[in-house]
Formats: structure tokens, sequence, C-alpha cells
């Protein structure tokens, strides 16, 4: 699973650019409102199909809701981007929503005696960072570094579920949200920014049953197999680009095969 809902905020306008010799997506730069005492978010967005002539009409400065997008991630730039779903623009009365939900298996085991992997702060603040490989189908995978952070003292601990119950291989799927560090370096004063995943919610894939395979019955009936109609009788047609779909694009060069788990960079 792979999927984002986002407001943002156009900081250009879209334009038409060419991902193969055949086909055009709609590109934009968006901003996600800051979280808490973040940074803003600045994110690459891709739409495509039908939806796209539709956002082709959009113009800076506008507000959107993104539904069901899919989150991808470039190792070699170290940058994410947005991949498809559905766009409608909106108000500043809108409620603000940063929804990231990913499925897949986690790739290493944590060090604690590994500052960057697990860590406690003076003021009560425990940090865990994992890996998630999330498949993008024909053997390739993206790889999501998210963070979970708890006072040590909180009913629920995110960061002390990730160390104990994670492991390489585990599969997991994840809600979190997408948060922006912003700093000053102080050896170039250059401005420098990092995009992480915090992770909200974790849910982990049941264990084994030793292969065996528990039947499932029909524990109810349909009294009868006439459907009343809904919505007056309307149908949802398959062209209309609220709901049309669109597979991941082809990205040569720019996303890796599925890693092999003994040789995960973090």
């Amino acid at each position: 699973m792979n999927k984002a809902n986002l407001c943002a905020q156009l900081l250009e306008d879209p334009r038409e650019v060419f991902i193969s010799e055949s086909s055009t997506a709609v590109r934009c730069l968006v901003g996600l409102p800051a979280v808490g005492n973040k940074a803003p978010t600045h994110i690459e967005l891709n739409i495509y199909g039908k939806a796209a002539e539709r956002f082709m009409r959009f113009r800076k400065d506008a507000l959107i809701f993104l539904h069901r997008s899919k989150l991808r991630f470039d190792l070699d730039t170290r940058t994410y981007s947005l991949h498809g779903g559905s766009v409608t623009q909106v108000n500043d009365q809108f409620p603000i929503i940063n929804e990231v939900t990913l499925s897949g298996r986690c790739v290493k085991d944590i060090d604690r005696d590994d500052a960057k992997a697990f860590k406690t702060t003076a003021n009560g603040l425990m940090i865990c960072n994992q890996t998630l490989s999330v498949s993008t189908g024909r053997n390739q995978a993206d790889l999501f570094n998210f963070y979970a952070i708890n006072n040590v003292d909180d009913k629920l601990n995110h960061a002390e579920l990730l160390i104990n119950f994670t492991r390489k291989g585990v599969g997991a799927t994840i809600d979190g949200r997408l948060v922006t560090d912003a700093w000053t370096d102080q050896a170039s004063g250059e401005r420098k920014s990092v995009t992480k995943i915090q992770l909200l919610n974790l849910t982990l894939a049941p264990k084994a049953n030793n292969g065996a395979v528990s039947q499932v019955k029909a524990s109810t009936t349909v009294a009868s197999d006439t459907v009343a109609p809904l919505w007056g009788g309307r149908t949802q047609e398959e062209s209309d680009p609220w709901t049309a779909t669109s597979g991941l694009p082809e990205l040569p060069g720019q996303y890796g095969a599925a890693p092999e788990l003994d040789e995960v960079p973090f």
C-alpha cells in the first residue's frame, strides 16, 4: 500500500513535461503547511491522464487537496515526490490534512547502541529510526526512512514499539505525516533542510501460523438479489477524472531494484 492524502499550495504554475517518448505529465512544485515547529515541506507533484488536463488550469498560490496520491523517494537525490491522485481546489477554510500510509517490510534490525538508529535525550524524549521497503512492482521498490518520537513515559510509545518489535524482513503498515527540519549550517551559513516521515501509527503483519490456513465460511445470507438504487440511480463513470487511477510511471535511472535486505543503506 502506498497512498498520500495531503493539503498543499502551488508554488508555481503547473507545466507539462515529457516522462517518456510518448507520454507526458503535468508537474508542479507544491508546499505542505508546517507541522508544529517544523518548516513547510516543498515537494514535486506529478499528475497524469485526464486529471492532468484539469490540473493544468490551476495557477500559482492555489490551495489544493490531493487524494490517494503515491509517494516516491529517489535514493540518488534523496528527495520525495508525489505521483497521481485526484486534485481539487479548496479554500483556507478547508482542514489541513497530512496523511501518508505505506505497507512493506522493514529492512534492518535496530541497533540500540547506534545513536543514529535509537537514542534518548536529556529532556526525556525517545527517538527511533527504521526503514521500510515498499514495492513499486516489477521487482522494484522504494526505501522510506521514518522515525518515531515520544516522551519515555507516554502510554503509547511508538519509538519503543519500533525497537522492540521491528526486525529485518518484518512486514509493517505505517501511518505517518511528512515533516521538514530546516537549519542554518554554521560552517557555510547555508540554509539546509531534510524531509522525513513521522510515524503516527504502526501495524505489524500477523505471525505465521505454521503454514496452516483457516477456512473462511459465509456466515450471512442475502435476503434478496435486488439492489436498491443509490444516489438517484446515477452511476460513476470510469472516465470521471476524479476516479481515474494510473499506475506508477516508468522512471528509468531514478528508482532502484527491490533491495537485498542484507545490503540496504540507512
